[in-house]
């Protein structure tokens, strides 16, 4: 593999220093003809220059071997097996589903084995130095092709005129290889690029959590630097562009089996990131590789990050659900006699389970702002919501949910006394929880109070009777709204 390497760069030389040289030998021939052209004009000009027409015609066919028919015939033949030479070794074989066709140019004879390897792909670093080599090939012959319509023939009969008319350089075949040679090579480059750059980025993602835009956003920088062709090469610069992208999604995937919520958030934070700074800055650097022609790009790609952003985020709210369920149990329901007061109550005036359910409310967002911020928003534009209030949303459904399903379970076993002080705490929750509750749960919370109601025989008159004084003077119904407050700042925005 080395010595093609070698090969190809010993041969590019080669045509680099030869090609000038042959041109400028070339031109000058060319202005040798001219000047001789001009001589015969002469003699012919003069009296008695039809004289001699024999010898002028022996002149003539000794002539015959002109510029143009040497680079024909000669030069451009040679060069095309250089080329097809250099070709074979910096490629060793066409790529998949490539018109272009290469055959080996040595080696025939040696072992399947060692035609094997001749006909093999170059690993990366190799192709991507025989890929700058045939790109300084490719320019060498266009500036050859384009000096070429100096050596164009003499226009010093009708033949020539309309020859000069329709000349062809003879190295148009010789450039358009040497240019199907450099597209192909790199868009192996870009390839092996965007491989290197996917597994990268997929160990990143699965060790430590990170979407390694940055990374794919080098690699499309390097290849604008590299790539000499960069608009032949759209296809393989949008789909390797997916390709990391895939990887990177499927690396976080992978990083959250088995871990807690923390990681989850991670990767939805780490996915919202993506899309709203690397992935628009991939985007506008491959639009100004590919010449705008990868439109569908952006779409596919935030479509990509999107699908894993919602079904990992989908994922923690329903750990939020599993996690408040097991919060807002009611626990142990004691009867008491409607008469008197409840000293239960009055030594504890705030019930556990509305603690506890409001705890895991606030842990939920304090998980949600500290891995999202507050200023995050989810990609649908149809709905411009933040997280952390999809996630206060879902906890507080769930807090009122189960609480509601509860009540409505043990509606036998809850005395007139207790749904009286049910009744108070649902209106409590209610108020304090309205800004996050959906209209369905509101709903139920509402047709639940009023079933407490019902139960505790009030319809709805003297509510919070039943709950007794506090030390301080205080209703069980006032002691609930204070603290209500307290809850209240702790899940506002500010």
């Amino acid at each position: 593999l080395e010595s093609r390497v070698a090969a190809t760069l010993r041969s590019v030389s080669l045509a680099k220093s030869w090609l000038p040289r042959l041109l400028q030998i070339g031109l000058a021939t060319l202005e040798a003809e001219k000047r001789q052209a001009a001589r015969r004009a002469t003699k012919k000009s003069m009296p008695g220059g039809g004289k001699g027409s024999s010898k002028n015609e022996e002149n003539k066919d000794e002539n015959d071997l002109t510029v143009h028919k040497v680079f024909g015939s000669i030069v451009t033949p040679t060069l095309r097996r250089l080329v097809e030479h250099i070709a074979f070794c910096a490629l060793g074989c066409a790529n998949q589903g490539s018109k272009f066709k290469l055959g080996a140019t040595f080696g025939k004879s040696s072992s399947d084995r060692l035609q094997m390897i001749l006909k093999s792909p170059l690993p990366p670093t190799q192709t991507a130095k025989c890929a700058l080599e045939l790109a300084d090939l490719a320019a060498a012959i266009q500036e050859s092709n384009d000096s070429m319509y100096s050596l164009r023939p003499l226009e010093d009969d009708e033949d020539g005129a309309k020859q000069r008319a329709e000349y062809k350089s003879p190295l148009e075949g010789c450039l358009k290889m040497a240019n199907d040679a450099v597209v192909m090579i790199e868009r192996r480059v870009c390839i092996y690029s965007f491989d290197a750059c996917a597994r990268k980025c997929s160990l990143s993602a699965s060790g430590s959590g990170t979407f390694d835009g940055e990374s794919l956003l080098q690699c499309v920088q390097k290849l604008s630097e590299d790539l000499k062709r960069p608009e032949d090469c759209s296809s393989e610069v949008e789909k390797g562009s997916y390709l990391v992208v895939q990887k990177c999604c499927e690396g976080l995937n992978s990083y959250i089996k088995d871990r807690s919520d923390a990681a989850r958030l991670r990767v939805v934070a780490e996915c919202n990131d993506a899309l709203n700074t690397t992935i628009v800055d991939v985007v506008r650097e491959v639009s100004y590789l590919t010449n705008d022609q990868s439109d569908s790009l952006d779409t596919n790609l935030s479509a990509l990050i999107s699908t894993l952003e919602t079904e990992v985020f989908d994922a923690f709210l329903d750990s939020v659900k599993r996690n408040v369920a097991s919060c807002a149990k009611l626990g142990l329901i004691e009867s008491t006699a409607p008469g008197g007061g409840n000293k239960q109550d009055e030594a504890m005036p705030f019930p556990p389970y509305l603690a506890a359910s409001f705890l895991s409310i606030v842990r939920c967002r304090a998980q949600v702002e500290r891995a999202l911020r507050t200023a995050t928003l989810r990609r649908p534009d149809s709905e411009k919501v933040t997280y952390q209030f999809l996630a206060l949303r879902t906890a507080s459904d769930g807090v009122v949910e189960n609480i509601c399903l509860e009540l409505r379970s043990k509606l036998n076993l809850i005395s007139p006394h207790k749904a009286d002080v049910f009744a108070i705490h649902m209106q409590f929750l209610i108020n304090t929880l309205k800004k996050y509750l959906s209209d369905e749960v509101v709903s139920l919370a509402s047709d639940t109070r009023r079933m407490m109601l019902s139960k505790a025989g009030t319809g709805g008159r003297g509510i919070g009777k039943g709950m007794g004084n506090g030390p301080e003077g205080l209703t069980a119904l006032e002691n609930l709204e204070r603290l209500g407050r307290v809850y209240v700042l702790c899940l506002t925005d500010n």
